[in-house]
């Protein structure tokens, strides 16, 4: 660890100032306590102190995202997962799929492939599947690159970010993926200028982020979940800061939406009951992890109306995803439809 005083990693500004102190890692798993210093220049927070690289893969549990298939050892668990597949997560990444779809076909063409950075089990590559991508994942855990091979048949390669121009090389995609990734990383120029060079001219970064100046950041302070994911999340940015870290990556048409509500107000409900995570619940025996899910499933519903104001409303959501385009050649760019 690493005690000097972070800089920001979204504008690149030396000075931070202090903002949350004490914060704990609310899955239990990282003993330690960590502060947040936020920037200000763009008002992203940057974890104090910080991680050296080698100690980034130490600090995820063994189940850290969630998979239809976790809870073989146990009959309640396993209905419970799969119930929720089918009910909360399926519903959830078939939106992100046809909102990326959505929004980036309509400015360049269809697309075809796409790859997921950071792509977890492998669950949205899937709903992107069904749309008719040609899918394909990046993850640094070898157990969940092999997952996905062997139970959905889809290709995925183990690499950190630095690696993936070279696992990568002679590649390129209509779409490239980063959902909650970005906050994970310490060089988030380098993701962003790996994701942009995986890409094919006029393709799209599609990325999705928590965002410390939404609302929840400022309700929650330090207990929200975002900064309770210390110190595997070494950054949160803004929205402003995120702007800035794609356009100096060299992305433009640059735009940022809140995500689903769904995913606001699950963040909401792990701020108010942090034991209903997906750790907590699958990675433990106790029957009370999975009444905590269900607490945290029904804070949720009652967190989603609040949710859509913060979105809609007040225009300050917790949980973005930014849209951002690879620049055309400059002869396509003034001859667009000579092909």
């Amino acid at each position: 660890m690493r005690d000097e005083d972070p800089t920001c990693l979204y504008c690149g500004c030396s000075e931070t100032l202090p903002l949350w102190e004490n914060v704990g890692d609310r899955l239990g798993y990282v003993p330690g306590r960590w502060a947040f210093r936020r920037c200000p220049q763009c008002q992203s927070a940057m974890l104090q102190p910080v991680p050296e690289p080698g100690d980034l893969l130490s600090f995820y549990p063994p189940i850290y995202s969630f998979a239809p298939d976790l809870a073989s050892e146990s009959r309640l668990k396993r209905w419970l997962s799969r119930l929720e597949y089918r009910l909360l997560y399926r519903p959830m990444y078939a939106s992100d799929a046809r909102r990326a779809a959505r929004h980036t076909r309509g400015a360049s063409g269809t697309k075809s492939t796409v790859l997921d950075v950071g792509c977890g089990r492998g669950l949205r590559l899937l709903a992107f599947r069904r749309l008719g991508y040609e899918v394909c994942g990046a993850d640094f855990q070898p157990e969940v690159v092999g997952y996905l091979e062997r139970t959905h048949g889809i290709e995925a390669v183990c690499s950190d970010i630095v690696g993936l121009p070279q696992a990568f090389a002679g590649r390129d995609f209509d779409l490239v993926t980063a959902y909650y990734a970005m906050e994970h990383v310490l060089d988030v120029q380098e993701l962003l200028g790996n994701c942009l060079s995986l890409l094919k001219p006029g393709g799209w970064f599609v990325g999705a982020i928590p965002l410390s100046d939404g609302l929840q950041a400022r309700w929650f302070g330090p207990r929200w979940s975002q900064a309770t994911e210390a110190p595997r999340h070494i950054s949160l940015p803004s929205q402003d800061g995120v702007r800035r870290a794609c356009r100096s990556a060299g992305f433009e048409n640059i735009s940022i939406v809140p995500d689903s509500l769904q995913i606001c107000a699950t963040a909401f409900s792990l701020s108010v009951v942090p034991g209903s995570t997906t750790w907590g619940t699958h990675g433990q025996r106790a029957w009370l992890a999975a009444l905590m899910r269900f607490a945290g499933i029904g804070v949720s519903l009652i967190a989603a109306p609040c949710c859509w104001i913060e979105n809609y409303v007040l225009r300050k959501p917790s949980m973005g995803v930014v849209f951002a385009q690879k620049p055309l050649p400059s002869d396509e760019r003034e001859h667009p439809h000579s092909a």
